[in-house]
């Protein structure tokens, strides 16, 4: 999933080597030679001293516990006061639902400490307006504009020997994550507040080290009114304890470390800002990326083209609470990337160890795998803390979900029955623990400043950073072949990439230089990148979609097509195991019903489809290609023969071995859900399919499409071709003797769809005219069927309850929630 992002912003006052640096970055459009901490970062805790008893000169800041009067005391060398350093947040304890999780990062800001009278002012700068021209009044007018925040303001208890003592209890006891916003608004409950008299400060996580000061805050949140989902999960949802986590942390020392530029076709996240003093033919736009700083131990030998260890490597550590067989695939899938750092010219730069006896998963220093128990499957997240100065990242908190392998497991167990006596080729344990391996790598991909790669599946799998659906395949003697399920390493992509953001460079014009011949590399390898943004259902390229494998959605869709006719003619009691629920057959058999769902949603896209590149001027790449016409029928073909009747019917076998849940079982499991109470309803379960079907076809993007590159070219796929082979195949086609509730059904799908997009009023005109044209003929049609009817059946009832609603909406009285709607079922993710 998407790295937690944290957006430069700039301070008010900047020190002399940072405008330099600026100028040097932005206004010659290089990267900056910027500096790095000689210690190395927080991801060497081996390193750092952790004894808090230690004092010395220039220590940073020592925390402790007042526990008699509940307080929290910051003591404050003088030497620290007006100095930056590093403010993190992070959730110790969640919910269980997802939406708070344990280890979940918050807050990464820069502050500083200023004295105001008796008072202590914990005050944060504004570090969006930046200014590269190195002329103070041109910065004074940047920051100007833009407000800075007072975080915090702490008594001062006592000075002596050139220490202040601060009472910052009020900050550290405060809901600085934000868990009452979470409950309010993604929970459905009622205002929460934090209770002092029912929070505290835990002694034994509360530390302070020579680089680094922890404060770990046990906080009750007490409702009238609690929210609905806490309910189901806590004891009192009323008076709920989350536990928050502070790391106030020394900034990254500024010699050694280059900020390097921004570049969208290389596929990082980035520090973004606001460079206010560029010219108007512009657009006031900086940033940098973000990455780890790697420095060679022996500069010389590296230029030489030779493996060289970095002065400080990339340590990750594992969450003791992660069990076998988890344990050794997360490091395993995690340790891909020290494969994938040789390619950048480091040799042992990436490491995964466990956590070393005693150490608090959440203090600063480490960079931490969490394993993540939640009450039903979530998301996995690769969230990092960067400095928002220049983008280095000095912290990651990786959390793997627990449930996720469950998911696996059922998809597995639906090709069991297929498998024959032998049962499938791949174990339970290989298929899972091969998914978790580069699960893993996926999520420290994201924490090593990469974003998703949606276009890797289609290229020969050249990404972790795709999202991956398992590769099954049927074999040569007619049963499931899982031996490809899940790749089992990293990719040319990843490579490429991590040369780009890892490569060391003795200078800024070697690093233009460098960056430029990866991109080159990667543009004429023809290895490319397509981020989140262009994945989603309305896009326009096909293999930009989550969760397919292929070359092309053509392959994609008839090898899933072909695996599910399998699984699902084959599909018995032996999906679940002996002495188990019936009931349970319900969601392994969901995920043979939806095998080819992902790719049957890329398939859509060629309709009305465009590839491009994320082209720059003068780099070689075609923006943009329209999809040949033929390509895009042809599709569309294979979108309607999906949804036929007979491709959607589920055998009478299956349905009669379906029960409802018992007592006792986890009715959130039960995926394929209708209408029919106890009984399992394959009627709701196909037109939800083809409800899910049409929206791809009808979506206003794609339709929109249509009528622009038609408008372009006489040839092209129209939207009134669309409309009309959507209608021939669905309300024109003569009824299904086999199946004629599931032919009603995608029928009434496809009005559904037609009538919300003809009122859709953000869709285009020509779209919307159209539309309405189509429901205006097939009123027509309609109004002859019935007049024909010999009898009053349910096939008169459909069409008549049909004319009704398109009458409603030529009277302009549709409301589109009125209509009963097909549901589309939420699969978790595989």
């Amino acid at each position: 999933m998407s790295p937690d992002r944290v957006r430069g912003l700039h301070r008010r006052s900047l020190p002399a080597w940072y405008t330099a640096a600026c100028v040097a970055a932005l206004a010659v459009a290089s990267p900056v030679l910027l500096a790095a901490p000689t210690a190395g970062s927080f991801g060497a805790a081996d390193a750092l001293t952790t004894s808090p008893s230690v004092r010395q000169d220039g220590e940073f800041l020592r925390v402790r516990v007042d526990e008699a009067r509940n307080r929290l005391i910051l003591e404050i060398p003088a030497a620290q006061l007006g100095r930056d350093f590093l403010y993190q947040n992070t959730l110790a304890t969640g919910l269980g639902t997802g939406s708070l999780d344990r280890g979940q990062t918050g807050a990464n800001f820069i502050v500083k400490l200023e004295r105001r009278g008796s008072r202590i002012l914990m005050v944060r700068d504004n570090l969006y307006p930046r200014t590269s021209s190195g002329d103070a009044a041109t910065l004074r007018a940047a920051t100007d504009a833009f407000p800075r925040s007072v975080s915090a303001s702490f008594t001062i208890d006592s000075e002596n020997n050139g220490v202040i003592s601060v009472d910052a209890t009020s900050f550290f006891l405060s809901d600085v994550y934000g868990v009452a916003n979470s409950l309010r608004g993604g929970q459905g409950g009622g205002t929460y507040r934090v209770d002092a008299a029912r929070s505290w400060f835990d002694t034994d996580r509360t530390k302070s080290f020579p680089r680094n000061a922890e404060v770990h805050s046990v906080l009750t949140f007490t409702s009238d009114a609690p929210a609905a989902a806490a309910r189901r999960v806590a004891p009192d949802a009323g008076a709920m304890v989350f536990e928050q986590h502070h790391s106030l942390v020394v900034l990254p020392d500024a010699e050694g470390f280059r900020p390097r530029e921004y570049d969208g076709r290389s596929g990082y996240g980035g520090t973004q800002f606001a460079d206010l003093s560029l010219g108007f033919d512009q657009q006031y736009r900086g940033g940098f990326i973000n990455r780890w700083r790697l420095v060679p131990k022996d500069p010389a030998a590296y230029a030489r083209g030779e493996l060289v260890e970095p002065v400080t490597p990339i340590i990750y550590y594992l969450d003791p609470g992660i069990p076998a067989p988890y344990r050794e695939a997360f490091r395993e899938g995690g340790n891909w990337w020290a494969k994938v750092f040789e390619a950048a010219g480091f040799r042992n730069a990436f490491e995964v160890r466990d956590l070393p006896a005693g150490a608090d998963p959440m203090d600063a220093r480490y960079n931490m795998l969490m394993w993540v128990h939640r009450a039903g499957p979530g998301p996995s997240v690769g969230p990092s803390y960067s400095d928002p100065r220049t983008g280095e990242i000095v912290r990651a908190v990786v959390r793997m979900d627990a449930w996720r392998s469950l998911v696996d497991y059922n998809i597995w167990a639906g090709t069991v029955p297929a498998s024959g006596p032998s049962g499938p080729n791949v174990s339970a344990e290989d298929f899972t623990m091969l998914r978790r391996k580069q699960h893993t790598a996926h999520e420290i991909g994201h924490t090593l400043g990469l974003s998703h790669n949606y276009i890797a599946s289609s290229q020969g799998r050249t990404s972790v950073m795709d999202y991956p659906v398992p590769l099954i395949t049927v074999g040569s003697d007619g049963r499931p072949d899982l031996r490809d399920a899940y790749r089992t390493g990293p990719g040319a992509w990843d490579s490429l990439a991590i040369r780009f953001g890892y490569r060391w460079y003795p200078d800024a014009a070697a690093e233009r230089a460098g960056n430029a011949a990866v991109i080159k590399e990667m543009i004429d390898r023809n290895v490319r990148f397509i981020n989140d943004t262009y994945a989603n259902a309305n896009g326009s390229i096909p293999e930009v979609t989550r969760w397919v494998e292929g070359a092309t959605m053509f392959d994609a869709v008839e090898r899933t097509s072909r695996v599910r006719r399998l699984l699902m003619d084959n599909f018995d009691e032996r999906a679940i195991q002996p002495g188990e629920p019936m009931a349970m057959l319900n969601m392994r058999f969901a995920h043979v019903y939806l095998h080819h769902r992902y790719s049957l949603e890329g398939l859509v896209k060629y309709v009305g489809g465009m590839d491009f590149r994320f082209a720059m001027r003068g780099d070689g790449q075609v923006p943009t290609t329209v999809i040949p016409s033929s390509q895009q029928r042809r599709a569309l073909g294979m979108a309607l023969d999906a949804i036929s009747p007979a491709e959607l019917a589920v055998p009478a076998r299956i349905t009669a071995m379906i029960p409802p849940p018992p007592p006792g079982m986890n009715g959130d499991l039960t995926w394929i859900r209708g209408n029919a109470g106890t009984a399992f309803d394959p009627i709701t379960l196909a037109g939800g399919l083809a409800t899910e079907v049409m929206g791809y076809l009808l979506d206003r993007e794609r339709t929109a499409r249509l009528v622009v590159f038609k408008a372009q070219d006489p040839n092209a796929l129209s939207f009134d071709e669309v409309l009309d082979t959507l209608m021939a195949r669905t309300w024109r086609a003569p009824e299904s003797t086999q199946h004629p509730a599931i032919h009603r059904a995608v029928q009434r799908a496809a009005l559904d769809g037609l009538l919300d997009l003809a009122g859709d009023t953000r869709a285009m005109p020509e779209v919307r005219a159209i539309a309405t044209m189509h429901l205006q003929q097939l009123d027509e049609q309609l109004e002859e069927a019935l007049d024909d009817a010999a009898q009053r059946d349910a096939a008169y009832a459909h069409r008549l309850a049909a004319r009704a609603d398109i009458e409603r909406f030529l009277d302009g009285d549709d409301v589109p929630a009125s209509r009963t709607r097909f549901p589309v079922i939420p699969l978790p993710w595989p």
